[in-house]
């Protein structure tokens, strides 16, 4: 596997952005008077600690702490190389590092699990953070892509880091740990900070807007609420697909038809087929 890291490139002062490879997972840079954090630590233990060199050179200041948006491989697995200062993440990050899934993603990395390593400080809801100097809030506003997914906020920036709640480098990713009917609900809080010159940097491809974010935000909706209406009317998943008007592509739709239906049906919502009346 070729791992690689990009350039930090600013997006507002003292904000910056680095794209760390194979994932083309953004890895975000706050900068303070005495100290930085990072923001997601990429696919490996070795590519953490390349991401550590590389902020502490663009920003001149130590690293202070980092932050995990969610526990996905591309986000999570670099954070070995953070372990003498703060790494922080939702309280539902370690179960996940222990998980089968988790396993999986090392293998096939190249990484040895053994080596990965667990926040080490967790919250449910939201935590203020001192950045050397600057604040910095990391806020989780619900369920959406993972059941930890963390929003890194920069106020004094008008930055937003919304890890892979949203995206821009192409659709969402719909995998089986998604939540569908309360992603858009987790948007939704990102959404109440925007203002019309705030940067929101997804957790794959280039900054966004607040229209492309309200946008992403219906399209999330609709394909949860296409899927919902045809299991009302007794479509079954082999047919969905050509029953339905989508907001994403046909790759897309298709790969997440089985976990939408399942998560449906977790819910007692599945096609029923009425009989004809006599």
């Amino acid at each position: 596997m070729q791992f690689s890291l990009g350039e930090f490139v600013p997006v507002a002062d003292g904000v910056l952005v680095a794209v760390a490879e194979p994932a083309g997972v953004n890895i975000g840079l706050v900068v303070g008077p005495s100290g930085c954090l990072v923001v997601d630590t990429g696919s490996s233990p070795e590519q953490g600690a390349e991401i550590r060199r590389a902020a502490e050179a663009a920003s001149g200041v130590p690293v202070v702490a980092a932050v995990v948006t969610h526990w996905h491989y591309d986000h999570l697995f670099g954070l070995a190389a953070f372990t003498d200062v703060p790494g922080w993440a939702h309280e539902s990050v370690p179960d996940w590092l222990g998980a089968e899934e988790c396993r999986q993603d090392a293998v096939a990395l190249g990484v040895e699990p053994s080596a990965l390593v667990p926040p080490s400080h967790t919250f449910a809801l939201a935590k203020v953070l001192d950045v050397g100097g600057r604040r910095v809030e990391a806020v989780h506003f619900g369920r959406g892509h993972t059941d930890g997914d963390v929003v890194v906020i920069v106020p004094d920036a008008g930055v937003i880091f919304t890890g892979d709640l949203l995206e821009s480098a192409g659709p969402p990713d719909f995998g089986d740990d998604c939540h569908l009917r309360e992603w858009p609900s987790a948007v939704d809080g990102i959404l109440g900070l925007v203002a019309e010159d705030t940067v929101l940097v997804p957790g794959h491809g280039r900054p966004m807007d607040r229209l492309k974010a309200f946008t992403q935000r219906a399209e999330i909706s609709g394909l949860y609420g296409q899927v919902e209406h045809l299991v009302g009317r007794g479509v079954r998943i082999e047919a969905a697909y050509e029953a339905g008007e989508w907001p994403f592509d046909e790759a897309t739709v298709r790969a997440a038809l089985p976990m939408a239906y399942a998560q449906l049906a977790a819910e007692g919502k599945v096609p029923r087929t009425q009989l004809p009346l006599v």
